[in-house]
């Protein structure tokens, strides 16, 4: 096992992000791994034989698939994050903006800050924040990379699993671009 392979595992895998999972990993009684690492860097470097730089260099190198992981991960979506290269491509792939509408991340933000910080109407959602989410074109079928777009908030809460992604795009999607230029500049 590559040691990029051992670093995920260990992080994305097992999920050692606190003392406690790292007593379960080894398992030690409770507290043991706060007493002998005194940090996570530690334990993730004694654990993959490197130095502190080494592990700085991992980190960056899954820096941005880290960001998606935070962002997008549930169990559901367990598959696409299995393979970080992967994911990274799939996601270049996507443009950073809507399968349906086209609309970008930037304008998303745009209109979040034109509603004073909230993307809902209601400020009530979690879609608040008016981030792309990554959505099932055949809501059916699982989480795949040949299943899966991004999506923004409304085409997504929208389309649902109630209209095809063919249907969606012929009837609704021009009508979802008309209404963001409304938002934008009126």
């Amino acid at each position: 096992m590559s040691l990029s392979e051992k670093y995920y595992e260990l992080c994305y895998t097992r999920r050692i992000h606190e003392y406690s999972k790292i007593d379960q990993y080894k398992n030690w009684p409770q507290g043991q791994a706060c007493k002998i690492y005194g940090s996570l860097a530690r334990f993730y470097q004694d654990e993959l034989n490197i130095n502190s730089d080494q592990l700085n260099q991992l980190r960056t190198k899954f820096k941005r698939f880290n960001k998606l992981y935070s962002k997008y991960f549930n169990e559901h979506r367990k598959a696409l994050f299995e393979d970080p290269e992967k994911l990274l491509e799939w996601y270049d792939r996507q443009n950073d903006s809507c399968n349906y509408c086209g609309t970008t991340q930037s304008v998303l933000h745009k209109i979040v800050k034109r509603r004073n910080g909230n993307l809902t109407l209601n400020k009530k959602t979690k879609r608040s924040k008016g981030t792309l989410e990554i959505e099932k074109l055949d809501p059916s079928k699982d989480y795949t990379y040949e299943n899966s777009v991004l999506s923004c908030p409304f085409c997504n809460n929208a389309k649902s699993n109630l209209i095809s992604e063919e249907d969606w795009r012929r009837f609704f999607a021009p009508a979802m671009k008309d209404y963001f230029k409304s938002i934008l500049f009126t």
